[in-house]
């Protein structure tokens, strides 16, 4: 448990930790796009989801700023590659016509998930503390990958009918 005294010290990390998770979310984004391009995006499903789980382990070492905002910046890289390769892998399964209905599938499990996570972390943390839950989140996030489908597809070249 933090006292009031040292929580007053940690807002130069949460800062830094919030920063390091958006610019690399954002940069991962734009690279995993230009990368799937070339490779095919279901081979960055799983690195996306080691990246996001390794980072969320390292978030859970609160007691050390440096991991804080490292793991911060590794979780936002595995998120912002998650966020690009999971749209165009659904959106590369479907007709354009049907790009609407993915769009909408697409956020409303994105919002569901990003709603479950924290609700169950909030339940979870003051039982076990904020690093007991992060490191739980972080497990259940690792166990995922066995769910990644291990093939990967080619960059396809769809063509308008």
């Amino acid at each position: 448990m933090i006292t009031t005294a040292r929580a007053a010290a940690r807002p130069p990390i949460v800062t830094g930790a919030l920063l390091a998770q958006s610019a690399t979310a954002t940069l991962a984004k734009w690279v995993a796009g230009r990368v799937g391009d070339r490779r095919g995006h279901e081979g960055l499903l799983l690195a996306g989801l080691v990246l996001s789980a390794a980072g969320m382990a390292a978030v859970s070492l609160t007691h050390w700023s440096l991991s804080v905002v490292a793991g911060a910046a590794v979780f936002g890289a595995g998120f912002g590659i998650l966020q690009n390769a999971t749209m165009t892998v659904m959106y590369g399964r479907v007709r354009p016509e049907m790009f609407s209905t993915v769009s909408a599938l697409w956020n409303a499990a994105y919002d569901s998930g990003m709603a479950a996570g924290a609700f169950a972390v909030g339940l979870l943390a003051p039982l076990t503390g904020y690093p007991s839950a992060l490191l739980v989140t972080a497990a259940l996030m690792a166990l995922a990958g066995a769910f990644v489908p291990r093939t990967r597809r080619a960059p396809s070249a769809r063509t308008e009918p």
